[in-house]
């Protein structure tokens, strides 16, 4: 099933207008971990944060599955209503957001306090909250361990992460844009933000080049829109072009498989 056909399938698998569906949640706490982290996060941080947020979304859809660092869920089809999902994936970037930095966590509440959601509420274990709160425990755990490297210095981390950080920071940017220019609702962004994140984490750590993950990140970009103009996307030809758009191919292939419910 292709992207467009994927995409345009609600929760019960019927179309249903983009305009009627809940529409910024997962633009909104991208644009937060940007600022939270002084604009330019490490792509590590920014896949961890859009996988847990896919994986509380996963368990709203019919088809889709959790990656390996989150746990499987699936909840019944009348209890998979827009406003629920958008409530999981916010308390699951909540939780990811939070544990990485301490420091910050004022902020994220007042964040989540203004999408109507209280951070600290009880929770049964299948309601939004609890969902996202435990996919957001699983991701902490099975992807940080003991290193908090959103709170290492750059040059701790990796040789060269400023650089990754602040290409990371604008392909972030321009995700946004596309999703303001095509009208997504939560359901795009949410698998266009999961794959552009770990495309970019995965050319980060394969390359360390920043010519690689611009290519990766615009590779998986010209499949999500189909090849459409990508506005700040200039082409690379450079050494890490090639390796990049590989990177960017398969991570985009895996994904689909996670949300094809074929993984």
């Amino acid at each position: 099933m292709g992207w467009r056909n994927f995409l345009e399938l609600d929760a019960d698998g019927a179309t249903a207008p983009v305009a009627t569906r809940p529409a910024g949640t997962v633009a909104g706490w991208n644009a937060l971990a940007l600022r939270t982290m002084g604009t330019a996060p490490p792509p590590r941080v920014l896949a961890l944060l859009h996988t847990c947020m896919y994986n509380a979304w996963a368990a709203y859809d019919g088809d889709a599955r959790q990656t390996t660092l989150g746990m499987a869920v699936r909840l019944p089809r009348a209890e998979r209503d827009a406003a629920s999902k958008a409530g999981a994936m916010s308390h699951a970037a909540h939780g990811v957001l939070a544990g990485l930095c301490p420091a910050a966590h004022a902020g994220i509440d007042a964040h989540m306090r203004r999408l109507g959601l209280d951070p600290d509420a009880a929770a049964g274990p299948f309601s939004p909250a609890g969902i996202g709160r435990t996919q957001a425990a699983a991701m902490l755990d099975g992807g940080c361990r003991d290193q908090p490297f959103a709170l290492m210095p750059a040059e701790v981390r990796q040789p060269g992460a400023g650089e990754l950080q602040a290409n990371a920071a604008h392909w972030c940017r321009l995700a946004r844009q596309i999703s303001v220019r095509d009208g997504h609702d939560d359901d795009r962004d949410v698998l266009l933000f999961f794959v552009l994140a770990n495309a970019l984490a995965d050319a980060a750590l394969a390359t360390g080049d920043g010519e690689a993950c611009a290519a990766a990140a615009a590779e998986v970009l010209r499949r999500v829109t189909g090849g459409s103009r990508l506005d700040g996307a200039a082409p690379t030809d450079g050494a890490g072009a090639e390796p990049g758009r590989k990177i960017g191919a398969r991570v985009f292939d895996k994904a689909r498989r996670y949300w094809q419910g074929r993984l």
